[in-house]
């Protein structure tokens, strides 16, 4: 059996020295922020070459597609796309879709 591993999201992605790393959290289960809401709490790191940062991309726009295809998802128009005052790191507000 392969171990499985749960995130409730990504934190933040980083690009640095050939190498692509994604930070994911978990929500904390005694530590709230600002609005009260249960804290970001990083729980894991994977780092991927360039090369295999595009072939995850590549898959995950295949089940997005899929997703969308189902009704489950809907992509944003242009003018619900994030602005350039928008925060980076997992601090857009979420998804209407989860």
């Amino acid at each position: 059996m392969t171990e499985e591993v749960f995130a409730d999201g990504i934190l933040g992605i980083g690009y640095g020295k050939g190498a692509v790393r994604i930070d994911f959290f978990g929500l904390s289960a005694d530590a709230v922020d600002a609005k009260g809401q249960p804290a970001k709490e990083r729980r894991q790191r994977i780092v991927m070459t360039t090369e295999g940062f595009v072939e995850a991309f590549t898959l995950l726009s295949g089940v997005m597609d899929k997703l969308q295809a189902q009704g489950l998802v809907r992509r944003q128009t242009a003018a619900a796309a994030p602005s350039a005052d928008t925060p980076t790191g997992g601090e857009a507000s979420p998804s209407p879709n989860f």
